[in-house]
């Protein structure tokens, strides 16, 4: 299974990466458990449902091509449901295209970075700033 549960301090927040990339989950990873908090990793879209249920994150970060469900469809079904919908989603894809922004944001998805011009610690910091995780670098 491709998923890995790390560590929690003082920050009780809760991570859930969905990526495929295992530089980038991993990288992503270990910037959030600098920041105390608690980081779930899923490479598979077919997977979320059902671990979003059980480790109940406070945000998503959700790539959008990503094997068994893509990012859109997954996005789909999280706001769907009374039980996920009000998650925040962050998606990061390399996706750029204006048609593809209009699509994700038309799912509600709460932020939009595209992999190449985005600096891991910007990510961070939006995560931060959207939970009050403070203080914000």
């Amino acid at each position: 299974m491709l998923e890995k549960i790390f560590g929690m301090k003082k920050n009780n927040k809760k991570v859930l990466i969905v990526e495929d990339d295992s530089l980038l989950s991993r990288v992503l990873s270990e910037g959030f458990l600098a920041e105390k908090f608690k980081v779930m990793v899923i490479a598979n879209g077919l997977e979320v449902a059902n671990k979003v249920k059980s480790f109940l994150p406070d945000i998503i970060l959700l790539d959008l091509i990503i094997p068994g469900i893509d990012g859109f469809a997954v996005l789909k079904g999280l706001k769907e449901d009374e039980k996920t919908k009000n998650i925040p989603v962050a998606v990061i894809s390399n996706l750029g295209d204006v048609g593809d922004v209009k699509s994700v944001k038309a799912l509600e998805a709460d932020k939009y970075f595209i992999k190449a011009n985005t600096e891991m610690g910007e990510i961070i910091k939006y995560v931060k700033d959207k939970l009050k995780v403070y203080p914000v670098k």
